[in-house]
């Protein structure tokens, strides 16, 4: 079963110590007014005494027009440890940028939330079964009040913890990069998910339509969004279910004539 389980007090701790010393790699991401930014970055320093961790993100000059996270800030940070990813929010102490990147000091961690790599395995919903998902722009500095504004339609084709893939009709108005709200329904009567995501894939196929690839952004930043991981995570979990129930199914063989 896809399971996301929450590692607190000591454990927690040692997690994140096995991770300075070992430099691991992160993703540290943030919400700014033009949509989530995201970093590629490593564990650096930090203690559980000093109540503190440092992680430096990027290894060369980065945009003189970088907007960068405030100290009080919430932050996300996410990282594999053996089939596992973990991730947790945390609050930003102070940032330094340099010719080398940029050095944040975070707050340090009492929690966080392990998931097993299978969740990551893209699933399909079941065959003839239409999920309709809708999804807007998220503001920003440089889209249109009437960009803003414009709902677009689409329908799931698969979807896992990390992201979804919809067809929708091809508009060549969408940004790669860009941060887009969706809302759909797993299934008849539930509750819909409200999810942010960036579109990271778009590929055309026939009569107009596109393929669109999208990752989710924020969800281990905030409790809320921690929350939507875990209902996320349990529809995916039903989703494999279904689909392993499928596989499973014996073929039905006709007698020849």
């Amino acid at each position: 079963m896809t399971t996301l389980q929450a590692t607190t007090g000591k454990r927690c701790g040692e997690i994140i110590e096995h991770s300075i010393r070992h430099e691991a790699r992160a993703i540290l991401s943030h919400n700014r007014p033009e949509g989530w930014r995201t970093y590629k970055a490593n564990f650096v320093s930090g203690s559980r005494g000093s109540r503190s961790l440092c992680i430096k993100a990027g290894s060369a000059p980065l945009a003189p027009d970088l907007v960068l996270p405030d100290a009080g800030e919430p932050v996300g940070v996410s990282f594999r440890l053996s089939h596992k990813k973990c991730m947790f929010s945390a609050v930003v102490q102070s940032t330094r940028q340099d010719k080398d990147g940029v050095l944040f000091t975070l707050s340090w961690p009492d929690k966080l939330q392990q998931l097993r790599r299978r969740a990551y395995e893209r699933v399909s919903p079941s065959r003839g079964t239409v999920i309709p998902v809708r999804f807007w722009r998220e503001a920003s500095r440089t889209s249109s009040p009437q960009e803003e504004r414009q709902l677009r339609h689409g329908q799931l084709e698969d979807i896992s913890a990390g992201g979804m893939r919809i067809k929708a009709a091809d508009l060549g108005d969408l940004e790669i990069g860009g941060t887009y709200h969706f809302a759909f329904a797993p299934r008849q009567s539930a509750p819909a998910l409200v999810l942010e995501a960036t579109l990271c894939h778009h590929e055309a196929t026939d009569q107009g339509r596109a393929s669109l690839g999208f990752h989710f952004v924020g969800l281990e930043a905030t409790a809320d969004g921690q929350r939507m991981l875990e209902r996320l995570v349990r529809i995916v979990s039903q989703y494999q279910r279904e689909q392993s129930r499928r596989d499973a199914s014996p073929v039905r063989r006709y007698p020849s004539i």
